[in-house]
């Protein structure tokens, strides 16, 4: 009877060990499927990044039929893979990345596929697993088909689940053959930031927020503005001339803002340029006055107006009847102002018979008011 019993648990076993394979193998393969799967997307996302960044040449570079192709060593000398990273998955399958363009719309596409490695060996492999394997990616994870599968035609990339299909031919893209995998990325103008100018901000890309080119409103107005922030520049050459450039503004890091009106360069006053608040100076006579530095292309030049502030002949002196102020050029950078009032005593000054005297310092003080002004064109 024991004999009996322990060929019955020999035969048991003989029947369960098939299955008991056929479970580890499952195993492995779904264990191989999620390792491919991620190793494409990886592959993928990276590839999406180098679009993005490279978008402006790729565009010029890329067609519906051509255009470059990408290696996992570029996308690790970009820094969008780490280094060492393995160029082959699971099944010893490297990597091709094709960028083209869609025929319609015109958008960039990035078609990853895997290339050599395992390939053509069982029904299983072919039909299960890699389909299994894309469909772990997600929606933009495919494979290409063996063909016996209806719908399914050979040389296509087809989206897991029957998402979609890509003719690898008329794409001018190499079909690597049946039991590889692929990924498809598509990038519309507002997966590339392109073209839109975003009214919120937009984490990590600030770009998305700058504008890149000159803003034409059309005529329409910009309300609400809490702040407006101009670049500070030195204008030596502005040109003011032409009928567009009227009612451009500057700012100047020295004369503040500049205006174009009227054919000609002008300086919009404030608290901080304003002619009567910036280069108005209380002096006495023979102090020396710096010239003002006039704005370029303004057609002004410097010029100073003098006029009594505070006027007496002395201590003890008579009342005034006149008095002067001028100013004289010593330099091309400085003017000196001079003061004197005159009395009816001619014997305060016995060098004077005309009774002009030079007041001291504690007796006299000039306005001065150094500015650049306009100059009238002699006809």
């Amino acid at each position: 009877m024991k004999v009996m019993e322990a060929i019955g648990v020999l035969l048991i076993l003989a029947m369960l060990l098939p299955k008991l394979a056929d479970m580890m193998f499952a195993g492995l393969m779904d264990t191989q499927k999620r390792q491919a799967a991620d190793h494409l997307a990886l592959v993928s996302r990276a590839s999406a990044n180098y679009v993005r960044k490279h978008q402006t040449t790729l565009n010029s570079q890329a067609s519906a039929t051509s255009g470059p192709t990408v290696s996992v060593a570029d996308l690790v000398s970009d820094g969008l893979l780490p280094d060492g990273f393995n160029d082959r998955n699971i099944w010893g399958q490297s990597y091709g990345i094709y960028i083209r363009k869609d025929a319609v719309s015109g958008h960039l596409r990035a078609v990853v596929l895997t290339t050599g490695g395992r390939g053509n060996e069982t029904d299983r492999f072919l039909n299960v697993v890699v389909p299994g394997a894309a469909a772990l990616v997600g929606g933009s994870g495919g494979f290409v088909p063996t063909g016996d599968v209806p719908g399914q035609a050979a040389g296509t990339l087809q989206g897991a689940g029957g998402g979609w299909s890509l003719s690898l031919a008329g794409m001018g893209v190499p079909s690597p053959g049946a039991g590889h995998l692929g990924a498809l990325t598509s990038f519309d103008s507002s997966a590339l930031g392109q073209d839109f100018l975003y009214r919120v901000a937009v984490p990590g890309h600030e770009e998305l927020n700058a504008m890149q080119t000159e803003l034409d409103m059309t005529d329409h107005a910009i309300r609400n503005v809490s702040e407006l922030q101009f670049q500070e520049r030195e204008i030596t050459d502005e040109a003011c001339a032409a009928p567009e450039d009227q009612g451009r503004v500057f700012l100047d890091r020295v004369q503040g803002l500049y205006l174009c009106r009227n054919n000609s360069l002008e300086i919009i006053g404030d608290t901080g340029n304003s002619a009567p608040l910036k280069n108005v100076t209380v002096a006495k006579n023979g102090d020396r006055i710096t010239k003002p530095v006039c704005a370029p292309n303004t057609g002004t030049a410097p010029a100073v107006f003098t006029s009594p502030s505070i006027a007496e002949a002395g201590p003890e002196a008579p009342p005034l009847t006149s008095f002067q102020t001028w100013a004289t050029s010593l330099s091309d950078t400085e003017w000196q102002v001079h003061m004197r009032v005159q009395t009816g005593n001619k014997r305060l000054d016995g060098s004077d018979d005309q009774g002009w005297v030079y007041p001291a310092d504690d007796y006299g003080r000039i306005m001065v008011l150094a500015m650049c002004i306009k100059q009238t064109e002699t006809p």
